[in-house]
């Protein structure tokens, strides 16, 4: 169990689910399949590229021994590149005048980073569980209520975590919880959630 546990937390990491995401949703809300993958690689080069060479970097000087960061005193410095790195994102999105769908997102991950920033000085709360979270939810947005599918996905890789022993099961309830509170109420604002 152990060993399924270790594969759906690298499987669900936001850097990896993050690539598949990104290149569906551009392809969902551009006609034309060449500016989607445009629109999909900027965006994946200030939310996730940028972020993992830098923990890279980390890693490579020692400074990191691990790509998740178990401790979350280590994470400090990753999670403000990542604001700095999403801010920028965000801000070239707004230039460029890109689908405010995508703009929507990046904020979301600018102000959840920003909350999961402050919490680390104190606690550690599941990037995981938030990731998959904001996934399930974006995609059930976006693509309909069909997509209640990939709910239980929100509990089976909070139990991943809390089975490797990288979380307790309030952190894992904790990230998926900012989340939905986040995602939620940023979509409302951009107009995006439909209650009828």
């Amino acid at each position: 169990m152990n060993k399924f546990a270790k594969a759906l937390s690298y499987i669900f990491d936001g850097t990896i689910i993050s690539i598949p995401m990104l290149i569906i949703i551009c392809l969902a809300i551009v006609d034309n399949t060449a500016k989607a993958l445009v629109w999909a690689f900027l965006c994946l080069t200030f939310a996730m590229i940028i972020p993992y060479l830098y923990i890279h970097i980390l890693i490579r000087k020692k400074v990191l021994d691990d790509p998740h960061i178990p401790n979350k005193e280590g994470r400090i410095k990753p999670l403000i590149i990542t604001i700095i790195s999403n801010i920028i994102g965000f801000s070239i999105l707004y230039i460029l005048k890109a689908p405010l769908f995508l703009e929507a997102m990046f904020l979301i991950v600018i102000i959840s980073t920003i909350i999961f920033g402050i919490i680390t000085y104190f606690w550690k709360v599941s990037m995981h569980t938030a990731w998959i979270t904001f996934t399930v939810i974006t995609f059930n947005i976006l693509f309909g209520k069909w997509m209640l599918f990939l709910l239980p996905l929100i509990p089976v890789v909070g139990w991943a975590r809390v089975k490797i022993k990288r979380h307790t099961v309030k952190q894992v309830i904790s990230g998926s919880i900012i989340s939905s509170i986040t995602t939620f109420f940023i979509y409302l604002r951009y107009g995006f959630v439909n209650f009828f």
